[in-house]
């Protein structure tokens, strides 16, 4: 496998994982600040951003951190076939 495919993989997975944990709870929340459903216009919006952004965080450092331990392994492999 070439040496860019991981970090590409990691930057499309991360990239689609922000953006569907912002989009989701927003629109949840836009959907639930409508005139017909609670009409608390627009707490639930940002409700759902607060919580949208908290997702994202946490699933970014998750993965990130997962990236990182993949990395260190990999260097540590190719230390002991040196050897």
């Amino acid at each position: 496998m070439k040496e860019w495919v991981g970090p590409a993989r990691l930057l499309v997975t991360v990239g689609w994982y922000v953006a569907l944990s912002l989009v989701v709870p927003v629109g949840i929340g836009y959907w639930l600040d409508q005139p017909n459903m609670l009409g608390k216009h627009p707490l639930f919006t940002f409700i759902g951003l607060g919580l949208g952004t908290l997702i994202a965080f946490a699933g970014l450092i998750r993965m990130l951190l997962r990236y990182q331990a993949e990395q260190e392994r990999q260097k540590q492999k190719q230390k002991q076939a040196r050897e």
